[in-house]
């Protein structure tokens, strides 16, 4: 998500011990062959990483190394806090879903429940369809109180024309879902929400 991991396990080969990150995320070991060797780098919450390159029979190798977070290794309560801190964005997504104005699934609850796609789990919210299109091969969610009305998308707080609806759930921080003006938060309204919001935020978010 672009920021340090301090305290990550890292491991190059099999003959090599075991390195921690410091409190930068940065490591550096010294004194290793020439050839391919696999880096290995472990952290609870995080996916672990293997990636394999090779180095060269003598100088300095730098590089950037990248772990998906997941978090369920993580109690539930120390997982709420890590969400915080990873990313200042989420804070007003967990701040709404305590609201409770609308429809919220977020990553652990789209884990759980085995969704595999955005269209699969807003299949589960009530008053969404997911319409399609057997001759352009298209999906539309619909809100089920007008039909035939298109809610207006919103993909890491930016309005958007329109989003897959077999965007793979792995790539999905959280899902809000706004069904009618009464439930729209203001950040979200605006003339083209009488349709309802469905706003998406991602995990991979390009960081400037």
């Amino acid at each position: 998500m672009g920021n340090p991991l301090p305290g990550a396990s890292v491991r190059v080969g099999t003959d090599t011990a075991v390195f921690k990150t410091d409190t930068t995320g940065f490591f550096s070991i010294a004194g290793l062959h020439g050839g391919v060797v696999d880096v290995r780098i472990q952290m609870i919450g995080y996916e672990q990483g293997v990636f394999r390159m090779r180095l060269p029979d003598s100088g300095v190798v730098e590089r950037l190394f990248s772990l998906d977070f997941n978090g369920f290794m993580l109690p539930e309560v120390v997982i709420q806090a890590r969400a915080e801190i990873l990313e200042p964005r989420y804070i007003d997504f967990e701040r709404r879903r305590h609201l409770k104005l609308g429809a919220f699934l977020r990553w652990d609850d789209l884990k759980k429940a085995g969704h595999t796609s955005i269209g699969d789990a807003l299949r589960t919210v009530r008053g969404v369809r997911i319409q399609c299109d057997q001759s352009s091969f298209e999906c539309f969610a619909v809100m089920s109180r007008t039909p035939n009305c298109h809610p207006t998308w919103y993909i890491d707080g930016i309005q958007v024309h329109s989003f897959q609806e077999n965007t793979p759930i792995r790539d999905v921080y959280g899902v809000e879902v706004y069904r009618g003006t009464g439930e729209i938060p203001a950040e979200f309204g605006g003339s083209e929400a009488g349709c309802g919001v469905i706003v998406v935020w991602t995990k991979s978010r390009p960081y400037r």
